[in-house]
């Protein structure tokens, strides 16, 4: 398969003494050796729609193995990699983060995986009208129907369930914990507050805690299993940041790069004030749902 490459949006480089320091919004690198300005130029020449025989041709001095190099490195990736759906929305950047931890193989055959993927949405859904609008667009499956738990498991466990917190201890976090305890799915939760947002736990198939022991811990775990009482409603000026942060925290949940900073852990975030605060998730000894999964 022909390859297109291109850069992650923005990258800047600097060469000095024969040393180039690249730097994405995911990384940054220094280079060394022979062919590092053919390496620079190729980086400045990438658009993700020039072949890479082309992008080749057109760049004195490189060659197939630096541009190889840029791809182990994480500092280009195969414009493959992007549903075209998605690409055509001007959606790539959500999905650019996720790019890399994969390897370029992976990358060529992403929207072929991603189209096999599919999200159960569960609770407040008006917040993540938009987040389900671009997993559409990447060829995910995206269910926001109600959903039984008593009608799992079956053949079509989603790879995600996605709970768009409003109020906790409601029907809408009781029934993704238990859809969680009975699937294979992984469950991210999600919510607004008055300042910003809460992002977490991220619960695995393998998770040591789940959301019934977060809210059984409140005590325990301070600031991460306070109960909040507002409702958020309307459109805060905070609300594309919060849609965008849940676009790309699904995308990084069904290609297996969550960052590390969700690892049992809950993440509030104040707008206002530009901070962020983590709280570490607990597990709750004997566990009426978690210990039998």
């Amino acid at each position: 398969m022909e390859t297109y490459p291109a850069t992650y949006s923005p990258t800047g480089y600097g060469i000095h003494d024969g040393e180039a320091v690249i730097r994405t919004p995911q990384t940054t690198k220094t280079l060394q050796g022979d062919g590092i300005e053919a390496i620079c130029s190729l980086l400045t020449a990438m658009d993700g729609t020039t072949a890479a025989s082309d992008l080749l041709a057109a760049v004195p001095d490189s060659d197939p193995e630096q541009l190889e190099l840029l791809y182990e490195a994480g500092l280009a990736y195969d414009a493959n990699a992007i549903p075209t759906e998605l690409a055509a929305e001007g959606w790539e950047r959500y999905l650019e983060p996720a790019l890399p931890a994969l390897s370029h193989t992976t990358q060529q055959s992403l929207p072929a995986q991603l189209a096999t993927r599919s999200v159960v949405v569960v609770g407040d859904r008006p917040p993540v009208v938009e987040v389900c609008e671009r997993l559409r667009a990447a060829g995910v499956s995206v269910d926001e129907a109600a959903v039984d738990s008593s009608e799992w498991p079956h053949a079509d466990d989603p790879d995600v369930i996605l709970l768009s917190e409003q109020l906790e201890r409601t029907d809408a976090w009781t029934t993704a914990n238990e859809l969680w305890a009975v699937s294979s799915a992984t469950l991210l939760k999600t919510r607004l507050t008055e300042t910003g947002w809460r992002v977490g736990p991220v619960v695995t198939t393998d998770a040591g805690a789940c959301l019934n022991c977060v809210y059984t811990r409140v005590d325990a775990n301070k600031a991460g299993g306070q109960l909040f009482a507002e409702t958020i409603t309307g459109t805060p000026p905070y609300m594309d940041a919060y849609t965008d942060t849940v676009t790309e925290l699904l995308f990084r949940t069904m290609v297996g790069a969550l960052p590390r900073y969700l690892d049992e852990q809950i993440v509030e975030y104040d707008h206002y004030a530009g901070q962020r605060q983590t709280s570490r998730v607990f597990a709750s000894p004997h566990c009426e749902v978690c210990d039998n999964v």
